[in-house]
Protein backbone atom coordinates (compact mmCIF):
# COMPACT_ATOMS: atom_id res chain seq x y z
CA UNK A 1 0.00 0.00 0.00
CA UNK A 2 2.86 2.37 0.83
CA UNK A 3 4.30 1.68 -2.61
CA UNK A 4 1.02 2.79 -4.20
CA UNK A 5 1.06 6.05 -2.24
CA UNK A 6 4.64 6.63 -3.30
CA UNK A 7 3.67 6.11 -6.94
CA UNK A 8 0.77 8.57 -6.56
CA UNK A 9 3.13 11.07 -5.01
CA UNK A 10 5.55 10.63 -7.90
CA UNK A 11 2.70 11.01 -10.40
CA UNK A 12 1.84 14.31 -8.74
CA UNK A 13 5.46 15.38 -9.06
CA UNK A 14 5.41 14.49 -12.75
CA UNK A 15 2.26 16.55 -13.28
CA UNK A 16 3.78 19.52 -11.46
CA UNK A 17 7.00 19.20 -13.47
CA UNK A 18 5.02 18.99 -16.72
CA UNK A 19 3.28 22.25 -15.84
CA UNK A 20 6.63 23.91 -15.20
CA UNK A 21 7.92 22.49 -18.47
CA UNK A 22 5.04 24.10 -20.39
CA UNK A 23 5.85 27.46 -18.79
CA UNK A 24 9.53 27.08 -19.65
CA UNK A 25 8.68 26.26 -23.26
CA UNK A 26 6.38 29.27 -23.53
CA UNK A 27 9.20 31.49 -22.29
CA UNK A 28 11.73 30.18 -24.83
CA UNK A 29 11.70 32.46 -27.85
CA UNK A 30 13.58 31.92 -31.07
CA UNK A 31 13.94 34.48 -33.85
CA UNK A 32 15.20 33.29 -37.22
CA UNK A 33 15.90 35.29 -40.36
CA UNK A 34 15.89 34.18 -43.96
CA UNK A 35 19.36 33.76 -45.50
CA UNK A 36 19.13 37.21 -47.10
CA UNK A 37 17.73 38.79 -43.93
CA UNK A 38 14.57 40.04 -45.60
CA UNK A 39 12.19 37.94 -43.50
CA UNK A 40 12.33 37.37 -39.77
CA UNK A 41 10.09 34.97 -37.84
CA UNK A 42 9.72 34.79 -34.06
CA UNK A 43 8.32 31.63 -32.44
CA UNK A 44 8.12 30.33 -28.88
CA UNK A 45 8.74 26.86 -27.49
CA UNK A 46 5.07 25.99 -27.75
CA UNK A 47 5.44 26.47 -31.53
CA UNK A 48 3.29 29.59 -31.41
CA UNK A 49 4.09 32.16 -34.06
CA UNK A 50 4.83 35.43 -32.26
CA UNK A 51 5.77 37.69 -35.12
CA UNK A 52 6.83 38.09 -38.73
CA UNK A 53 8.88 40.94 -40.14
CA UNK A 54 9.02 41.34 -43.92
CA UNK A 55 11.24 43.71 -45.86
CA UNK A 56 9.06 46.24 -47.75
CA UNK A 57 10.65 45.41 -51.12
CA UNK A 58 9.21 41.88 -50.89
CA UNK A 59 5.68 43.27 -50.63
CA UNK A 60 5.54 44.26 -54.29
CA UNK A 61 3.07 42.21 -56.37
CA UNK A 62 5.83 40.86 -58.62
CA UNK A 63 7.53 39.33 -55.56
CA UNK A 64 4.49 37.31 -54.43
CA UNK A 65 5.89 33.87 -55.31
CA UNK A 66 9.32 34.72 -53.93
CA UNK A 67 7.74 35.99 -50.70
CA UNK A 68 5.67 32.83 -50.27
CA UNK A 69 8.72 30.60 -50.76
CA UNK A 70 10.84 32.68 -48.41
CA UNK A 71 8.15 32.69 -45.72
CA UNK A 72 7.83 28.93 -45.90
CA UNK A 73 11.59 28.40 -45.82
CA UNK A 74 12.10 30.79 -42.90
CA UNK A 75 9.23 29.18 -40.96
CA UNK A 76 10.89 25.79 -41.46
CA UNK A 77 14.20 27.19 -40.19
CA UNK A 78 12.43 28.60 -37.12
CA UNK A 79 10.74 25.26 -36.45
CA UNK A 80 14.07 23.42 -36.58
CA UNK A 81 15.70 25.92 -34.26
CA UNK A 82 12.93 25.85 -31.66
CA UNK A 83 12.84 22.03 -31.84
CA UNK A 84 16.50 22.03 -30.78
CA UNK A 85 15.61 24.25 -27.82
CA UNK A 86 12.68 21.98 -26.91
CA UNK A 87 14.93 18.91 -27.03
CA UNK A 88 17.45 20.56 -24.74
CA UNK A 89 14.75 21.59 -22.27
CA UNK A 90 13.28 18.08 -22.42
CA UNK A 91 16.68 16.61 -21.51
CA UNK A 92 16.91 19.03 -18.59
CA UNK A 93 13.44 18.09 -17.32
CA UNK A 94 13.88 14.35 -17.83
CA UNK A 95 17.06 14.47 -15.81
CA UNK A 96 14.87 15.24 -12.80
CA UNK A 97 12.99 11.97 -13.29
CA UNK A 98 16.02 9.69 -13.22
CA UNK A 99 15.12 8.18 -9.84
CA UNK A 100 11.56 7.15 -10.66
CA UNK A 101 10.84 3.40 -10.38
CA UNK A 102 9.10 3.03 -13.75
Amino acid sequence: MANMFEMLKQAGQIKKQAGRFQKVLASKICEVSSPDGKISIKVNGKMELLGIDISPDLLLPENKTKLEKMLLHTWQLAQKEIEKIIQEETKNILGDFGNLPF
